[in-house]
């Protein structure tokens, strides 16, 4: 409950300052190549509460080098614990349009399972437009080589009018072990809702796959993001 508590209250601080001053559509109609907004969610499902924090940025406008951090947390509300936990933040060095390669750390964990933090390396793939972002990044662990992971995002939201719009976005994380053969976690994250100038909200969902049993745990509910320029 204090997850709960802290998360709801660290969105809500943070959301303030931006529902006061929300810029015009017109502002964000030209998104920078350079990174993707910011976004901040909290997601409240059957199952239990969720927080994503997705962080793409240069480190100046002309740079080359810039800074990703992707973090989940899932809080159960049976347990009142947090259930899962991922965070990865990375340095990225632009060596193609849109393509970076990227070294930082890695950690997880798990109710059932101690936290690890793991040194990595990642490529990473970056597009961002007015109408769609999408994020790949496949990544090693060094000190592991044998365990693989994958992190991807598909945004699109198309404009129906000046401020209102669809929103729709796929992501994807998979940890594979290569020495098991077998996906040591996968999570399918699905949402569906409406954009209001730099704001979406709707429905969603989180699939969870744990282990070569594929023991599978489902979450429906309501999400609120923000993107943050």
């Amino acid at each position: 409950m204090k997850l709960k508590l802290v998360l709801f209250s660290a969105l809500c601080i943070r959301l303030c300052p931006v529902f006061a001053q929300a810029p015009d559509s017109t502002q964000t109609a030209n998104i920078s190549l350079q990174g993707a907004p910011t976004q901040i969610e909290l997601f409240t499902g059957n199952n239990g509460l969720a927080f994503q924090l997705l962080v793409s940025k240069q480190f100046s406008p002309q740079s080359k080098f810039g800074f990703f951090n992707v973090t989940n947390f899932t809080g159960d509300y049976k347990t009142n614990q947090t259930s899962d936990f991922l965070s990865q933040s990375l340095v990225t060095a632009e060596v193609f349009s849109g393509i970076s390669l990227a070294a930082g750390l890695s950690a997880m964990g798990a109710s059932n399972t101690p936290s690890t933090v793991q040194p990595t390396v990642a490529l990473q793939y970056l597009l961002t437009s007015r109408d769609v972002v999408i994020v790949v990044l496949p990544q090693f662990d060094i000190t592991q080589l044998y365990n693989i992971e994958m992190f991807a995002v598909l945004e699109y939201k198309p404009m129906l009018s000046k401020n209102w719009g669809i929103y729709i976005r796929v992501q994807w994380l998979c940890n594979y072990n290569a020495k098991l053969g077998c996906n040591e976690l996968s999570e399918i994250n699905l949402r569906l809702g409406l954009s209001y100038k730099n704001f979406q909200f709707g429905i969603g969902s989180i699939h969870d796959f744990y282990g070569s049993d594929e023991y599978n745990v489902n979450n429906y509910g309501l999400f609120i993001k923000t993107d943050l320029f």
